[in-house]
Formats: structure tokens, C-alpha cells, sequence
């Protein structure tokens, strides 16, 4: 073993150190503040220790031939590519229906679907309605709320970050006059203004800020207040149940949910995410095409 090796040694005892105390002080912190700058650091960490080890022992840091990693890699990447490809013609689906389609009330939609007329997929006008009320950091009660609290910084500006809080209902639901429908949704597809809120920041662990009084914060939060109007882009069907309705996306895949008064302008923003999307693709394709094109 060379000079070079045993003087790593130290280093690598200080990298295990390092990763037990990750383990233990990120591993208690709430999911939503853990900076994923700092985690994907960690895992390089992890990495590197793990290669440390058969280069201490003289063997390979890869037990196979380079060609095959390099395929390896090129395929990856191609299916990133891929991925990528499918989630922007899935986001650009929405946004040509929600700029294309005018939006239809929910009432005319299910007498529609009654008389055995099915509206198909398109864009649904009502409220906002849940079963289960919450209550945003900015103490605004909602259906769900996506918040980043930060301190008041100097002249009232953005401060440092305290914490990052989300919660949703477990249903949402479109109401119109007469009629109502359930919506499948994930988090990602439920789109609303953010505003900003004056909240109570969280106090520390420590006996001074406990007795002391309630500092304040700002909370840059996107809320979807019940009774408020939105629009759903989805395809109106029948419930498990005689009498209700629901709406999802095609192939039963969640709908999206778009709040605010510039609801019908957010179509622009859902293209632009979507050529977002078909760049990173085109990137991916062009470095899996030179990755593979080493081996042939």
C-alpha cells in the first residue's frame, strides 16, 4: 500500500463521520426543509466511500468492460429521454385544452352524460369544494396549500427560509349548482396564485425564544380556498356509485386543477413547462446518441 493510501485513510474515517451525522440529524428534520443541494452532496459522499474501497484493495473501481458502461449509460439516458418526451406531450395536452376548449359548467356536462351523451375529455367550470377543511401558515382555511415561510428580512423583504409546509385534502371536489363531481389529483397538478401572508414564525428549541414573544414571518403560499372558482381539465365520467361523478385525465390519470381569476391564461405557462420538457429531452437524446456512438 502506497503513501498516497494511508494518507486517505484519515479522510475516509472523516467522510463516515460526516454520514452518520447526516443520517441522524437530516433523518429527524421535516421532509419539506431538507436541502436537496445538501442530500445529493451527501449521497456523492456515499459514493465516493463506497469506490474508496476496492481502490484501497488495488482491484477495478468497475468490474466490467467499458463498453458496457458506456451502453449502459447511453440507455439510461435514453430512457430519461424518453420519460421526459412523454411528460412534456402530457403537459402540452393540457395546455392546448385549456387554451383551445371553452370551459363548460358541470351542471350541463352531467345532464349531458345522463342523456348518454359523454362530454369527453375538456375543460370544467365550478367551485372548489373538500370534505375536509386546513389551514394554510398564512391561517387562510383551504383545500390544500403549498407554503415556503421565510423571516422578514430588512424593508419587509424576503428572508431566510424557516420551513416548507404542504397539505391537501384526501378529495377534492368540482361543485356546480346542482351537481358535483369528485376529482383525482396529485400535488403536481393543482395550480393556484401565490400570495403572500403574515404568519407567526415557528419558535426555536431554545428557553429565550420559547418565553419570548412570537416573532414574524412571511409565508409565499398557494392556497385553494373552498367555494373558490376553478377550472378542472379532465374527462367526466361515471362513479363506482349510481349518482356520482368524477373527473380524471385520459387513461384515468389525475386531472389538472387550475385556480385564480387568470385561470384561462395559464395554457401559456403549461407550453412553455412543455417545450421545457421536450428541450431537456432533446439534450438527453443528443448525449445518449454520443455516448453510444463511442462503442459502435
Amino acid at each position: 500500500m502506497d503513501l498516497g493510501r494511508v494518507l486517505l485513510l484519515p479522510l475516509c474515517g472523516v467522510g463516515l463521520a460526516l454520514l452518520l451525522w447526516a443520517t441522524f440529524t437530516l433523518g429527524r428534520a421535516p421532509a419539506g426543509s431538507r436541502p436537496r443541494g445538501l442530500l445529493g452532496g451527501f449521497g456523492a459522499l456515499a459514493l465516493g466511500l463506497v469506490l474508496f474501497v476496492p481502490w484501497m484493495r488495488g482491484a477495478p473501481l468497475v468490474p466490467v468492460s467499458p463498453d458496457v458502461l458506456v451502453k449502459a449509460v447511453g440507455g439510461g439516458l435514453l430512457v430519461l429521454a424518453a420519460g421526459a418526451s412523454a411528460l412534456g406531450a402530457r403537459v402540452r395536452l393540457r395546455a392546448d385544452t385549456l387554451r383551445g376548449a371553452a370551459p363548460r359548467s358541470l351542471d350541463e356536462a352531467v345532464e349531458a352524460l345522463r342523456a348518454g351523451r359523454p362530454p369527453g375529455f375538456g375543460v370544467y367550470r365550478g367551485r372548489l369544494e373538500c370534505l375536509e377543511t386546513l389551514t394554510s401558515p398564512g391561517g387562510v382555511p383551504c383545500a390544500f396549500y403549498d407554503a415556503a415561510v421565510h423571516a422578514v428580512g430588512k424593508q419587509g423583504q424576503k428572508g431566510p427560509l424557516l420551513s416548507r409546509e404542504r397539505a391537501y385534502a384526501p378529495m377534492l371536489l368540482l361543485r356546480g349548482e346542482r351537481t358535483r363531481a369528485a376529482v383525482g389529483f396529485v400535488p403536481s397538478a393543482l395550480l393556484a396564485p401565490v400570495e403572500v401572508r403574515r404568519c407567526v414564525m415557528v419558535p426555536a428549541l431554545t428557553r429565550a425564544e420559547l418565553l419570548g414573544a412570537p416573532g414574524q414571518a412571511l409565508s409565499w403560499e398557494r392556497v385553494g380556498a373552498p367555494g373558490e372558482a376553478c377550472l378542472v381539465v379532465g374527462e367526466l365520467r361515471r362513479g363506482f356509485l349510481d349518482g356520482t361523478y368524477e373527473l380524471r385525465g385520459r387513461g384515468g390519470r389525475p386531472a389538472l386543477v387550475v385556480l385564480g381569476e387568470e385561470a384561462a391564461g395559464t395554457g401559456g405557462e403549461l407550453s412553455r413547462r412543455a417545450w421545457r420538457h421536450f428541450a431537456a429531452a432533446g439534450v438527453l437524446s443528443l448525449a445518449a446518441g454520443v455516448m453510444l456512438a463511442r462503442t459502435l
